[in-house]
């Protein structure tokens, strides 16, 4: 009898707890499918590059894990024109022949924000692991992934 009631008193925590694990509440983007395909493809591409940090930071090889965030996830790293609005962050008198080609003009403000604070982050974390100070080196490594999880708790690509 006890354990009855224990388990209906749980009841409805437990309830709230598997909707709120099915709610998904981040904002939809839309893409096109093949600026979706190439955003993605991007986005996996940071996973990557994480992925070889780590290898490099287990490695001991902090100029490898600073090499690997420039780039792959820095803020020049050679793919900015992809996150670019349709006028790729320029007055019209500066625009270039690639003008409305990347992803950025499907990005709300607010997810166009956090991808700078990933690349921010990157470069930052470069420059402290070329420091050559592990542990400072792990706390930086700290705020690129926390970039890319507050990005992926608010937003979904359809």
């Amino acid at each position: 009898m006890k354990k009855l009631l224990a388990a209906l008193l749980l009841l409805p925590a437990t309830l709230t707890i598997a909707g709120e694990l099915s709610a998904d509440t981040r904002q939809i983007v839309e893409m096109p499918p093949e600026v979706k395909s190439m955003f993605l493809k991007n986005m996996r591409g940071h996973m990557e590059s994480l992925d070889l940090i780590i290898a490099a930071l287990a490695d001991n090889d902090l100029t490898e894990a600073a090499a690997i965030a420039e780039a792959g996830m820095g803020a020049g790293h050679g793919k900015k024109r992809q996150c670019e609005d349709e006028n790729g962050g320029k007055d019209k008198h500066q625009q270039s022949k690639h003008q409305g080609k990347g992803f950025g003009k499907f990005m709300p403000k607010e997810m166009k924000m956090m991808g700078m604070e990933l690349h921010i982050a990157a470069n930052e974390f470069a420059d402290i692991a070329r420091e050559g100070d592990m542990g400072e080196a792990y706390k930086s490594l700290r705020n690129i992934s926390a970039s890319c999880v507050a990005c992926h708790q608010s937003f979904q690509v359809k």
